[in-house]
């Protein structure tokens, strides 16, 4: 069920990037049930970057599915979930799940550059 929903969200022409991909807070609520292969085929075949969370509850997507979804050429996005000024100092530990999953600075849209970065996430559709 999660898959679909999934799916249909990654179908919408208006969606760049899936958040909270796996939807676990650490801790607190385990990870959805999800066909991680449907999902990162969905992404690669629509263009759709997959966050990695730098929130530390989070961490999410986690270094194991980066690195699935990197063999896929899925293109990542590190966000740190601020919710105050304080948590950007969280991306520190989004860059590490990035890098143990393999992730290359070509693997991360955060490093392009602003114009490149703003056409990359302008509406498609």
């Amino acid at each position: 069920m999660i898959t679909k929903r999934i799916l249909t969200i990654l179908e919408n022409p208006y969606v760049n990037a899936l958040g909270h991909p796996t939807g676990r807070l650490l801790g607190e609520r385990k990870a959805y049930e999800v066909d991680w292969e449907k999902v990162f085929t969905a992404a690669q075949e629509g263009g759709k970057f997959l966050e990695i969370n730098s929130y530390p509850s989070r961490l999410d997507l986690p270094d194991g599915l980066v690195k699935l979804a990197k063999v896929k050429n899925i293109k990542f996005l590190i966000s740190t979930d601020a919710h105050r000024l304080a948590h950007f100092q969280n991306l520190k530990f989004g860059v590490a799940v990035a890098r143990r999953g393999w992730c290359s600075k070509a693997d991360i849209v955060n490093t392009l550059k602003p114009e490149e970065f703003a056409k990359v996430f302008k509406v498609r559709g």
